[in-house]
């Protein structure tokens, strides 16, 4: 496959393999639909990725704990992903994300265009930042030391999938 893109979407993943609802839930994660199917992101066909448009492709990451892989194999498979991303596209809410913040802290150490999309909450909520949101410290650290860092603040996290398949669909598919 040769894309113009290869995306790599961070962010907690909002659903449990042992859950009841477990298909429900992974069906509505911003991911799948990118992905336009829940299998895609499960059980891909191809871990090289999954194409969304001529120019993007999807690289990851997978839903790898119902495959009953190992924490040291999860982080290294992501890793390298982040590695050959050549952007990366963050959604940060409410809940502690250190995985996630890991993520966003590698890919800009590898100076990657990352997009950040983050839940603004109330102005007098976290007021040690502008941006109200528990994450502020890596959001501004990222935005001070990697000019292709961009901050998308939003409502909520549905509001944050919106605008990351408005901007897969408007800025990517357009390139």
């Amino acid at each position: 496959m040769d894309t113009q893109y290869k995306l790599f979407f961070g962010g907690a993943f909002g659903f449990d393999y042992r859950d009841d609802d477990f298909d429900i839930k992974a069906a509505e994660d911003f991911r799948a639909q990118i992905l336009g199917s829940v299998d895609a992101l499960l059980k891909p066909k191809d871990m090289s990725g999954v194409l969304i448009n001529d120019n993007v492709l999807y690289i990851g990451p997978f839903y790898f704990e119902a495959e009953s892989m190992r924490a040291e194999d999860i982080i290294m498979c992501e890793k390298q992903m982040i590695e050959q991303c050549t952007d990366a596209i963050f959604v940060l809410d409410e809940a502690a994300c250190p995985g996630t913040i890991a993520e966003i802290m590698y890919a800009n150490s590898l100076n990657k265009f990352i997009h950040l999309f983050y839940v603004k909450h109330g102005d007098d909520v976290e007021t040690e930042s502008h941006l109200h949101t528990p994450c502020w410290y890596p959001l501004i650290f990222c935005q001070q030391t990697n000019p292709g860092a961009k901050l998308h603040e939003c409502e909520d996290k549905n509001d944050a999938a919106r605008k990351v398949i408005d901007l897969i669909t408007f800025h990517y598919s357009e390139l």
